[in-house]
């Protein structure tokens, strides 16, 4: 699991299900974190000082309202982004000098790049099983948020940060060659269901057992 800048593990638990879910309230915290209501406020309240968590008001017919807790936009740096700023001022001058084409060509390369790379991390990997919690462990080292799930069919990998989202808002081929990049790692057709770059809450990517 990837490590974030909050000392008390609690707190970084909550941290890593808001970023997960978007949004939680008081009682849903309680129960996946097997801690009293109580204490999960002492936490939130905490996390709100730091300037690291808000809320909004949820109605729910009569009684009291409820509360989403949210991570803001300063908790959100916790995660890794990398040289977003400047890369997109290199890209923007790039593209303004040689014209969008060349911008494709970029994550082209970048997508070669890390296939080979990855095609000899993975290497040792005597099955397909092998090879997909190899990625995820890959993923979780460059310091992504990772969730690695399965049903009869399928694996589903999803990834709740991204180094390049802010990028891949504007430049769309950032997204075309990290599917294709999966996609020729693993062999097989896969499939994204929801991503960042356009809003969703994480990249999940749906990849199936057989070929």
């Amino acid at each position: 699991m990837q490590k974030i800048g909050i000392e008390n593990p609690t707190r970084r638990q909550i941290v890593l299900l808001l970023k997960k879910h978007g949004g939680m309230t008081t009682e849903q915290l309680s129960n996946a974190l097997n801690i009293t209501p109580m204490g999960i406020r002492q936490h939130l309240l905490a996390l709100e000082k730091k300037g690291l968590v808000t809320y909004e008001v949820k109605k729910q017919g009569i009684g009291r309202p409820g509360f989403i807790y949210r991570l803001t936009e300063i908790a959100d740096s916790i995660f890794p982004k990398r040289y977003d700023e400047l890369l997109m001022d290199i890209l923007n001058e790039i593209e303004q000098k040689e014209g969008r084409k060349k911008i494709d060509e970029i994550f082209r390369w970048r997508k070669n790049r890390l296939l080979e790379e990855r095609r000899r991390l993975l290497n040792h990997g005597t099955s397909f099983d092998d090879k997909i919690k190899g990625m995820a462990k890959i993923l979780e080292d460059d310091g992504y948020l990772i969730e690695l799930d399965e049903d009869r069919n399928s694996f589903y990998l999803k990834q709740y940060n991204c180094p390049l989202s802010q990028v891949a808002k504007e430049y769309k081929e950032c997204c075309k060659y990290e599917i294709q990049l999966y996609r020729e790692l693993l062999e097989r057709d896969v499939h994204r269901n929801s991503c960042l770059s356009d809003g969703d809450n994480a990249c999940i990517y749906v990849i199936p057992k057989t070929a």
